[in-house]
């Protein structure tokens, strides 16, 4: 009983921005782009001398420079604030914060298996296991950790602070705005390739899912758990898995999961599964795990 009520009860944060005027939300979200905008130029453009050596692009440096500059300005934002990392969702490292952060692994995993089970019985995918043995056992074992960072940054930046900063204004509006600001920051191919925007449709509707964990549990971790599990799928099938047929990638997608039809099924399916999952709560606001 005790349980239900806690769970029940809104975090310390959701508390904090529904008494706040809808606008400091955005103020907060454009201050935390101009710091990030203005750190990513500055060093990008420190590094331009080298670019012509290094045979790098000033784009591919900018875009690099984002993660850091991004997770600097996420630190300033909250030194502004007074708050920590813990207060936006990692707090509560207890059993149930265990549970749901193995939870989000093991869904992850479950979804990266059906999806790969599934295009592998109907023919879509075929094993195609790269020959150079050395990439393949780096980036196994050595992407794990980089996923598990880049999972927790992500989640403290989109799901930590710009969603719950919006939140002031509505929950629809925190979701929508904050899942199409993480679709748009992760494109990698033009805008013209139809590709591109079956990638754009997939990603905000992972951002979706990811937010609706954490509106359900009041804390990132199990959407730290999926994201680090989709994240490490998404880099690691290339090695393993070949795609015969590129004319489908609208339905099946790429090594980039998400941007098929079928990738946008699993994710409108797990975002119902955790919907479903939380109204066995009796106060509706409980446990993914």
């Amino acid at each position: 009983m005790n349980r239900h009520a806690n769970n029940s009860r809104p975090s310390s944060v959701e508390a904090a921005t529904n008494s706040r005027h809808p606008l400091t939300g955005w103020l907060a979200v454009a201050r935390f782009g101009f710091y990030t905008l203005s750190f990513s130029l500055i060093a990008s453009l420190a590094f331009t001398p080298w670019l012509e050596t290094l045979n790098l692009s000033w784009w591919k440096v900018f875009r690099r420079c984002v993660s850091l500059a991004a997770a600097a300005s996420l630190w300033l934002c909250l030194r502004q604030e007074g708050r920590s990392f813990a207060s936006y969702g990692f707090s509560a490292w207890s059993g149930a914060g265990k549970r749901e952060l193995l939870t989000g692994l093991l869904v992850g995993a479950a979804c990266l298996a059906g999806l790969f089970g599934i295009g592998l019985f109907l023919g879509f995918y075929q094993v195609d296991v790269t020959q150079d043995r050395a990439k393949l056992w780096r980036t196994v074992i050595g992407f794990i950790p980089a996923a598990a960072l880049v999972a927790a940054l992500e989640e403290a930046i989109f799901r930590g602070f710009l969603l719950q900063q919006l939140l002031a204004s509505s929950k629809t509006a925190a979701v929508l705005a904050s899942s199409a600001l993480y679709s748009v920051v992760h494109l990698r191919t033009p805008l013209a390739e139809l590709s591109t925007w079956m990638e754009l449709g997939g990603l905000f509707l992972l951002g979706v899912v990811l937010s609706l964990s954490y509106l359900k549990t009041n804390r990132l971790l199990f959407a730290v758990g999926l994201h680090g599990a989709l994240a490490y799928g998404a880099r690691v099938n290339k090695l393993f898995i070949g795609h015969p047929y590129p004319e489908l990638s609208w339905l099946i997608g790429t090594g980039r999961l998400v941007n098929g039809l079928i990738g946008w099924a699993a994710l409108l399916g797990l975002g119902g599964w955790i919907g479903w999952r939380s109204r066995t709560d009796k106060g509706g606001g409980g446990h993914v795990a």
